[in-house]
């Protein structure tokens, strides 16, 4: 049984889970579990099978992709979400996922959901509004490596970022993930370097200001006119 059911029903009143019906709520309590993680606890790793959704309701997650000797941020996600939506399919999962602060997620089987959504096809549309909106999430992703350089790939992820954990601040918008220069670096495919040079011109055209991993974008429209010069858009 749902332990904690005010955090359940926050859940309940966002988009697009808000269009679910009552019964999956029920179907919540009834056959989940809550879990709690630690800053820097895994919750899944990839390649292993794809068994179990998640609903994070406190926290935020990083989505990484791996190799043999490497890691990249694909993306970070906070309360409330619903993850990872491609185990839909029953493959393995394509990412790990890590808390990178201490978080509180709802777990739930796949059989079970599946078995739910089968039998209650009208519950189907939040779940294709949130893949949807991951898809456009992803192209995005890709316009900005292949077809921009490194200045606007950067600048965008920092628009993207203020706009999905952005808290407005009296002199513009905090970015309220601590990343490293070598965290961007990941997220955006590029050099250490590269990225360190770039916040340096952004810190000098007023744009942002940095304290350790701290980001403040101080003219959120100026970084978009910055990105789309770039764009050529």
């Amino acid at each position: 049984m749902m332990k904690n059911k005010d955090d359940l029903e926050r859940f309940s009143q966002s988009s697009p889970w808000d269009q679910l019906p009552l019964t999956f709520w029920e179907l919540c309590q009834l056959h989940s579990r809550v879990r709690h993680y630690s800053s820097k606890q895994y919750l899944f790793f990839s390649g292993e099978e794809a068994n179990t959704f998640f609903l994070l309701l406190k926290g935020r997650v990083e989505l990484l992709l791996m190799s043999e000797f490497t890691e990249k941020i694909f993306r970070v996600i906070q309360a409330p979400n619903f993850f990872p939506e491609v185990a839909l399919d029953g493959k393995t999962y394509p990412y790990a996922a890590l808390a990178v602060e201490n978080s509180e997620v709802l777990v739930l089987d796949r059989t079970i959901l599946l078995r739910y959504l089968n039998e209650n096809p009208q519950a189907l549309m939040p779940f294709y509004q949130s893949m949807a909106l991951d898809l456009r999430r992803a192209y995005r992703q890709i316009k900005n490596v292949a077809l921009g350089d490194a200045r606007s790939r950067l600048g965008a992820k920092l628009f993207a970022l203020s706009h999905a954990h952005g808290q407005p601040v009296g002199d513009g918008i905090l970015i309220t993930i601590p990343l490293s220069t070598t965290e961007l670096a990941g997220m955006c495919s590029l050099a250490r370097e590269s990225v360190s040079r770039i916040l340096g011109e952004l810190k000098e055209l007023e744009i942002i200001e940095v304290e350790r991993k701290k980001i403040k974008i101080l003219n959120k429209e100026k970084l978009r006119e910055w990105v789309h010069e770039r764009l050529g858009s």
